[in-house]
């Protein structure tokens, strides 16, 4: 295909990838256009019956296509005005009334469809490896899902918009052509002249706009995370000015091009109207001037044709307003094909789901066996050829200095990443994909930067803020271990207090503890600790760990404090 075609391509690839029943809604929408055009012709063909039964009733039953339906004879005794307008009305009715449907279903269908798209790529991208996760940009997820998602949604919506006008355009034409052929054609060139000179001219200015709104959808939702995630830092260094106009210049652009996308894609509507306008004067003066023309028969034709042109002159503009917007979201339409057949296309691991024939038992011991591992971007193992054991219910330790691959022996561990060379065995059984998500539900995590959501204590510790029904009695176990029961307990609100963002209500040491009591109300055999005590005094962290070892858990824990090794059972030095 070629260069110029590309975008068209992408969205019937994007086409492609919608599940089953969403095309069905689209088809649906398409067959209920089919039937609304007809209505539509109908209503224009009874307008010219309405006005000569009007000014001239007597040469109504002259008319080709009346003569086809009904006789004269048939109508000696009855109001013809009144009937005909009665027709007209009615056809104008349902004509109008098929269009709202129609409407109603494309307004639907575009919202459901990036709806649909939208939780594609989030469920997906998070049902993705860890590595892969590790090198996804979660400014371009967020903005492909929010922003560029509002685009996808107006492209639908005007592609079926396109297909409404095109549909109606077609059955109008045609009725036309019927009364007129010279002067349809006439006024068919004229249209599509004027809007192939505009598509020309605007053309690359759309496409350009298209990039610059994709990337300045994406640095303002960069920007806006950055800005929290250093806010300390931008008040100390006095840097809010500086960032308030970052991103003042990152949203100008994003709305100064949307402006401007609007404009070129609205504007040629008012230019066609007025030389539409324009060209039925001059057809009037030229009927009765020039071709001296009864003014009954200019009154109906010019009419028919007005009237027609009325409807014909917005559905022209929602086609090249399709057009456009394809051409002004190209950049969007590639970037979410890019995402999920990215996605789509890579291995399809069977780590998604447990599988009931699958048994993998941890009675004795995890073996690391001969396990190196190195990540993409570097030449040197950070591990390299490591091989121990460690035994069931026992504490073990793993130190050395930063850099040394503590956390990514730990990643090994948990399954989150793949060794390069060796195995890693549970009671000597091979981990593998296929029993990956086995081991990993026998496992609970503490990692050194606890994330928290902008909820309740108890909904933060049962990792679920959807469904807090949950026994509470577990949940103040679970704190009493961690060591934060008692500060709770000060909370006015208790365990319904609300945390902030990310904790941001809370202490270091306060947003470890509950990360701690997280991980032990899911009450796993495995327990991992990343640096999980780094910000806890060594009493705390001491009667933390004695709770713990009373639960009678395998327990795996990173520290940087060498000298309280004493209760470790194993130390693994990097």
């Amino acid at each position: 295909m070629e260069k110029k075609n590309l975008f068209l391509n992408d969205f019937l690839k994007l086409f492609a990838i919608l599940e089953f029943k969403e095309k069905i809604k689209v088809y649906f929408c398409i067959f209920a256009m089919i039937i609304s055009s007809f209505f539509e012709v109908l209503s224009i063909g009874a307008l010219i019956p309405f006005v000569t039964a009007i000014l001239s009733p007597e040469k109504l039953f002259k008319m080709q296509y009346i003569e086809l339906f009904i006789h004269e004879e048939n109508f000696e005794n009855h109001n013809l005005q009144l009937i005909f307008t009665i027709g007209f009305i009615i056809s104008i009715i349902v004509a109008n009334s098929l269009r709202i449907f129609v409407l109603y279903l494309a307004t639907k269908i575009s919202k459901t469809i990036p709806l649909s798209l939208a939780s594609k790529i989030y469920e997906k991208t998070i049902k993705s490896s860890y590595n892969d996760i590790k090198g996804i940009n979660s400014s371009k997820i967020v903005s492909v899902i929010t922003d560029k998602m509002d685009a996808i949604s107006g492209v639908f919506f005007n592609y079926l918009s396109a297909c409404t006008a095109i549909l109606i355009s077609a059955g109008v034409l045609s009725f036309l052509f019927y009364l007129n052929v010279q002067i349809t054609f006439i006024s068919i060139i004229i249209a599509l002249s004027l809007y192939l000179i505009i598509t020309f001219s605007i053309k690359k200015r759309l496409k350009k706009n298209s990039v610059i709104l994709s990337t300045s959808s994406a640095a303002r939702v960069k920007h806006v995370k950055e800005t929290f995630g250093a806010i300390k830092q931008i008040i100390l260094n006095n840097s809010e000015k500086l960032f308030s106009n970052f991103f003042y210049n990152h949203d100008k652009d994003f709305r100064i091009t949307q402006f401007k996308s609007q404009f070129f894609m609205t504007f040629p509507r008012f230019i066609v109207e007025a030389v539409g306008i324009v060209s039925i004067s001059i057809l009037v003066y030229l009927f009765y001037k020039v071709y001296n023309l009864e003014p009954t028969y200019i009154i109906t034709l010019v009419g028919a044709l007005a009237f027609a042109a009325q409807k014909l002159l917005p559905l022209i503009n929602t086609i090249f307003i399709c057009y456009s917007s394809l051409i002004n979201s190209s950049n969007f339409i590639q970037e979410v094909n890019e995402i999920l057949y990215d996605i789509d296309n890579r291995e399809e691991s069977e780590n998604n789901n447990i599988k009931k024939d699958l048994k993998l038992d941890f009675n004795q011991k995890i073996t690391f066996k001969d396990i190196s591992y190195k990540y993409k971007r570097t030449n040197n193992d950070i591990i390299k050829s490591i091989s121990f054991d460690l035994d069931k219910g026992s504490k073990i330790g793993i130190i050395g200095p930063t850099g040394s691959g503590k956390s990514t022996l730990l990643d090994i561990l948990m399954g989150l990443l793949d060794p390069i060379d060796g195995d890693l065995l549970i009671d000597n059984q091979k981990l593998t994909e296929k029993n990956k998500r086995l081991w990993q539900s026998k496992i609970s995590h503490v990692p050194q930067d606890i994330y928290l959501f902008d909820a309740s204590i108890k909904e933060n510790i049962i990792f679920n803020i959807f469904n807090v029904e949950q026994d509470l009695n577990k949940i103040i176990e679970s704190a009493k271990l961690a060591e934060i029961h008692d500060f709770i307990s000060t909370l006015p609100q208790k365990y319904d207090t609300i945390v902030g963002e990310n904790g941001i209500l809370l202490s270091g040491g306060q947003k470890q503890r509950i990360g701690i009591a997280r991980a032990l109300f899911r009450d796993k055999e495995i327990l991992t600790l990343d640096e999980a005590t780094s910000a806890l005094d060594i009493e705390t962290e001491k009667k933390i760990l004695e709770n713990i070892n009373r639960k009678q858990k395998t327990i795996i824990q990173i520290t940087h404090r060498v000298n309280e090794l004493d209760g470790y059972d194993k130390i693994i030095k990097l």
